[in-house]
């Protein structure tokens, strides 16, 4: 005999209108170990089973009253999964299919003169309803450990939504300190120019007015004019390009805008954006590709793919190199742009590489790095830009990487 889950006895009710049946299945059955209850009729049968819940029921079919069919369809209905067998005096084949059509587990004929055979549909129909019960219980288990997942996923891609924006914002914000204090130097010298001509002009109308002014003077007063509108309108020059190749970038970089942009050229503008970082080190960026080739996309994904790339560089590849370089290759290939980034920096270990998209991966961990620089230069490509990028490196040559993506429509 086996124990339910509770590792109780099983207790099993009898529902028979012949005494001395209920009888004889009592006896048996308690002295292998089941508590068993009984019941003369299908009313009293279902009262007890509402009361006490039995782990099995034992019915005749004919009976007063309620037959056992229809004790069978009342636990089915509002009981369900609590297993009865049908013990009928009848042995007709239909009354056993209409039973187990019922809902029945079992059809045993009466008289049972081996009772082993009761035995034996008591324990198999036991371990039936045990099965059931431990699958359903693992079911419910699944289900919950399965919502508990899936919170824990989106929870996660929300963090890192989140995390992946903050960093596009830092980048963002790194571009403009950089270019902010790259432009104080030509507004800087375009104030002084500015201020020096101030004085110059006001001390020659003074000379003026007094009449003490000379050809000389003259003459000295109109080549510091030249002089200091030269070097104003230089430096205003110089600090008008920085902003239009900031505000470009930026406002690519935030507006996600698809549109037909030069590739080379727009490359360029990525690069003059980053100078200010560049020009601190001794590194060196060269770009190659035709001058014509164009793509309909979006540029702000680019940029933001190769200052990541480039920054990385910087920061990883070329630490404690001196000179490093890096090489950019554009080309056209069908219908597909051909993007290859190169440096001779450090290089990585091949798990490293294999890691070096994951989220979350950074060998600068408590330095500043969030290892989502890769990972979200991996989903601009595959996602934004509906490209490929792969990753080839070797420890003290450097490392490669290939993009292609499409190159859009460029004719309308």
């Amino acid at each position: 005999m086996q124990e339910t889950l509770t590792n109780k006895p099983p207790l099993i009710l009898t529902i028979d209108d012949e005494k001395v049946i209920r009888n004889s299945f009592k006896d048996i059955l308690e002295d292998n170990g089941y508590e068993v209850i009984q019941a003369e009729n299908g009313h009293i049968g279902l009262k007890k089973i509402r009361e006490h819940k039995p782990d099995l029921i034992l019915c005749d079919l004919q009976m007063p009253e309620m037959n056992g069919l229809e004790v069978v369809r009342a636990v089915k209905e509002e009981f369900g999964k609590i297993p009865v067998l049908i013990v009928s005096g009848a042995g007709v084949l239909n009354d056993a299919i209409e039973a187990v059509r019922a809902g029945a587990w079992d059809y045993l004929v009466k008289p049972l003169f081996n009772m082993d055979i009761l035995l034996q549909a008591v324990e198999k129909a036991l371990d039936r309803a045990k099965l059931i019960a431990e699958n359903e219980a693992y079911q419910k288990n699944l289900e919950k450990q399965t919502v508990k997942l899936q919170q824990e996923i989106e929870e996660r891609k929300r963090t890192e939504k989140q995390l992946v924006q903050a960093e596009k914002m830092a980048a963002l914000g790194d571009l403009v300190a950089g270019v902010a204090h790259e432009i104080n130097t030509p507004l800087g010298i375009g104030v002084t120019g500015i201020s020096y001509l101030n004085d110059a002009t006001r001390a020659f109308k003074k000379r003026f007015t007094a009449g003490e002014a000379t050809k000389t003077d003259l003459i000295k007063f109109m080549e510091d004019c030249e002089e200091a509108c030269q070097i104003t309108l230089s430096n205003l020059k110089r600090a008008a390009q920085l902003v239009a190749g900031f505000k470009q970038i930026a406002v690519d970089q935030s507006s996600d805008e698809k549109r037909i942009f030069n590739i080379k050229q727009y490359i360029d503008e990525i690069l003059f954006s980053l100078y200010p970082r560049i020009k601190k080190t001794r590194h060196t960026v060269h770009v190659d590709g035709p001058e014509d080739l164009e793509m309909n996309s979006y540029p702000g994904a680019l940029s933001q793919v190769l200052t990541n790339l480039i920054m990385n560089s910087l920061l990883h590849g070329f630490e404690d190199i001196e000179a490093g370089q890096i090489t950019i290759t554009v080309k056209k290939e069908n219908h597909s742009i051909i993007l290859r980034y190169e440096d001779n920096g450090k290089g990585m270990t091949e798990a490293q590489q294999k890691k070096i998209f994951d989220p979350f991966f950074t060998t600068k961990r408590g330095c500043g790095g969030t290892g989502l620089g890769m990972h979200l230069v991996f989903n601009l490509v595959s996602k934004k830009l509906n490209g490929e990028i792969s990753c080839t490196s070797t420890v003290d040559k450097g490392t490669f990487f290939t993009i292609t993506v499409p190159m859009g429509d460029v004719e309308n």
